[in-house]
């Protein structure tokens, strides 16, 4: 694969947080950046690893159209359907490159 990049920190975090709706309340006023990452170590082990894969995995991910821009990207993200469409806020995008 072509531009294969490591989700980061932030990417993580934001995925575990959607992935795990239940268990993270994503509105807290708390800060919740040390449990979720935490919580990502003991379920997932080297976090590295990991980041590695998710980086490889958003590229298999069918690509979406930016409404605002037009560009294709791979995205990984919480889907929301709002009136018969679905809606992605994605926490990890990468850019269809040609």
């Amino acid at each position: 694969m072509k531009n294969v990049k490591p989700i980061d920190d932030l990417e993580l975090y934001e995925l575990i947080v959607a992935a795990y709706p239940d268990r993270f309340d994503e509105n807290s006023e708390n800060c919740i950046w040390d449990e979720v990452m935490e919580f990502a170590e003991e379920q997932f082990g080297d976090l590295d690893n990991v980041c590695e894969l998710l980086g490889r995995v958003v590229l298999l991910t069918s690509p979406l159209g930016s409404a605002i821009t037009g560009e294709l990207a791979h995205c990984l993200g919480k889907v929301e359907i709002r009136n018969g469409q679905a809606h992605m806020t994605a926490a990890v995008q990468r850019r269809v490159s040609a």
